[in-house]
């Protein structure tokens, strides 16, 4: 009896070895392949963009932030306020009621006034681009033509993007 005892106990054992629970080495490699994969996946993600809605920039915004000086204005529409302000090393937005600065890329389009068509910022960029090559020369020193304005997000989103009017001076 102790015999058939033993040998049942032996048998028991072969068969729990064999149902381990425990993956083999080739199978923990292919599940933490499968899980860096599921989480590289949902880093990648785009959030869907979020649009803005930039305010015009006032004269009193001009002159508590000291944003005087050569460049370049784009208004959208028929608008008379603008809505961004170029210079030569940077750009601003009026955003949520503030101040927002973003850097020149000096690689992009060169505009009148030392002005360049891209800008870009932590959370935004933006393009200007002229809509024709022709414009109004308004007195000595002012160009104005039609313009094109369109703003990214760090995901390369458009978040804002109209036509409107350029207008560049010092």
């Amino acid at each position: 009896m102790a015999d058939v005892k033993a040998a049942m106990a032996l048998g028991l054992a072969i068969l729990a070895g064999g149902c381990s629970s425990e993956p083999d080495a080739a199978e923990k490699a292919r599940r933490e392949a499968r899980d860096i994969a599921q989480v590289e996946a949902i880093q990648k993600q785009k959030p869907p963009p979020r649009m803005i809605a930039p305010q015009p920039i006032l004269y009193g915004d001009i002159e508590r932030n000291h944003l005087f000086g050569t460049g370049c204005s784009f208004a959208p529409g028929s608008s008379m306020g603008a809505v961004l302000l170029t210079r030569a090393k940077v750009s601003y937005m009026k955003l949520d009621d503030r101040i927002v600065r973003l850097a020149s890329d000096p690689g992009s389009a060169k505009l009148p006034m030392g002005t360049w068509s891209h800008y870009s910022g932590k959370e935004l960029s933006v393009a200007l681009t002229r809509s024709t090559e022709s414009g109004d020369r308004l007195g000595s020193e002012t160009l104005r033509w039609p313009g094109h304005l369109t703003v990214t997000d760090p995901f390369d989103q458009v978040v804002y993007d109209e036509d409107g009017q350029v207008q560049c001076g010092s």
